[in-house]
């Protein structure tokens, strides 16, 4: 067995024991697991002691490394990095700390220089990140037309490492020719920029003017380290200054620099976005959800209650406004365009007679009309775009004389929604009569329920 002290040699049974412990570590055991592991392939007792003693000679010489709780990750709701590589040779460890940030709860999109592609696989960071990794101003897809702008957009944080001299005067100089100094210079989140060169480029007066002009930007610069220049022969090298700082310190100064960054909530994008959510977060980590309705839509709910009246829940999510209509007597219909959401909503509402539709508004194929509908918080996560499409809905659903319940966020909330306004309702819903705007709160955020009647003839 060799170890970092040199190599140990193991005779008899004390070799058969060890043969036997490594093969049942493929995966993981406690201790007890091992003892009866062993029990039962030898058929008798395995005595404690020389099993001890062995599984410390392994720990100490880092054949098995005996788990200790793992590290919570730092954020519990993904923070966003886009990591801008470049090309110096440090990028080939590129990977690594693309597989640290996810470990510590961020979310990554990777784009690349020209050069930077002749240090790193494309096809790698692609199965980390399970994203397109972007490496051209002009490359583009359905969901990213203009990559430089929609990643600066995306992102809390940029990170560009490592930053060769040719994309330090690129950033430097707003020169925009490349994808990854675009977007630097697009965004308006952080940036941290870890050069990495030779130490001979990296005194140069050019290099220091860049950097210098950098600090006066406002980017976070992250200081070289030691290493090797790779241009030397294997056996020429020494310890020069000029590499970026490696993986592990990176993962330090991101952590510690995202702590002291707000998180700019962003809502997902699409049918797909949505699912991914639902699917994926908890309840309790949904800033969003509540298990009661807002106090004004809980009022508004008891003044249309009535025999047999119809509501439609638009967005149910997990279903609050749902439940607390079919328990004030209402025939609720509740949809989403989320299937995991929906799943939610029927568990939480138990036995109460409501019907879940996956359904999206925008493209519904809903068919019956309505006494009431509640939009809670559904128009205000819509781009505008969609916005008639919402409005055509709504006006074909809700009976003339009918009424429809509007719950959205108004200027300040920044959750990352749209605010609607009072204009907003009554350029869009013509067909509509404002009735009332009560103040409210929804995720937290100033928000206004606004009581709309659809108006008969």
């Amino acid at each position: 067995m060799i170890g970092p002290r040199g190599a140990l040699r193991f005779d008899g049974d004390s070799a058969g024991l060890l043969r036997a412990v490594l093969d049942l570590h493929g995966s993981p055991l406690t201790r007890a697991e091992l003892l009866t592991a062993l029990a039962e392939q030898s058929g008798g007792e395995v005595p404690d002691r020389p099993v001890d003693e062995l599984m410390t000679l392994l720990e100490r010489e880092g054949v098995l490394v005996v788990p200790r709780a793992a590290p919570a990750k730092s954020f519990a709701i993904p923070r966003r990095i886009v990591l801008g590589i470049s090309g110096a040779v440090a990028a080939v460890d590129a990977p690594v700390l693309v597989r640290g940030l996810q470990a510590i709860g961020c979310e990554v999109r990777v784009a690349l220089t020209k050069t930077a592609q002749r240090f790193v696989s494309v096809a790698a960071l692609q199965a980390l990140t399970h994203h397109q990794v972007w490496r051209a101003l002009w490359q583009r897809d359905e969901a990213t037309p203009v990559p430089h702008i929609n990643l600066a957009e995306w992102a809390e944080l940029v990170l560009v490492w490592p930053a060769s001299a040719t994309t330090l005067a690129r950033i430097a100089t707003g020169d925009c020719s490349d994808l990854v100094s675009a977007i630097v210079t697009a965004t308006r989140a952080a940036v941290v920029v870890a050069p990495s060169m030779n130490d001979g480029m990296y005194s140069s007066p050019a290099v220091q003017g860049n950097l210098e002009t950098l600090r006066t930007h406002g980017r976070w610069l992250v200081h070289p380290t030691l290493g090797l220049e790779v241009a030397h022969r294997p056996e020429d090298r020494r310890p020069m200054y000029g590499p970026a700082a490696p993986p592990s310190a990176m993962l330090d100064i991101v952590r510690h620099l995202l702590v002291e960054i707000v998180p700019r909530p962003r809502l997902p994008q699409g049918e797909a976005g949505w699912e991914r959510l639902w699917s994926t977060t908890p309840l309790d980590q949904m800033t969003w959800h509540a298990d009661t309705v807002e106090p004004p839509l809980a009022a508004a709910l008891e003044a249309h209650a009535g025999a047999g009246k119809r509501l439609l829940d638009l967005g149910t999510g997990a279903g609050k406004v749902a439940i607390a209509a079919a328990r004030r007597g209402y025939r609720v219909t509740a949809s989403d365009l989320a299937p995991s959401a929906l799943g939610k909503a029927r568990e939480r509402a138990g036995a109460l007679p409501i019907l879940f539709v996956l359904d999206d508004i925008t493209a519904t194929r809903l068919d019956g009309r309505y006494d009431v509908a509640v939009d809670c918080g559904l128009l205000h996560c819509l781009p505008r775009d969609r916005w008639p499409a919402y409005a055509a809905a709504v006006t074909e659903l809700v009976v003339p004389g009918g009424s429809l319940l509007v719950i959205a966020h108004q200027p300040g909330a920044d959750l990352g929604t749209t605010a609607v306004s009072s204009d907003d309702l009554a350029a869009l819903l013509p067909g509509f009569e404002l009735v009332a705007a009560v103040p409210t709160t929804l995720s937290g955020g100033e928000a206004r329920l606004f009581e709309l009647r659809h108006r008969v003839g």
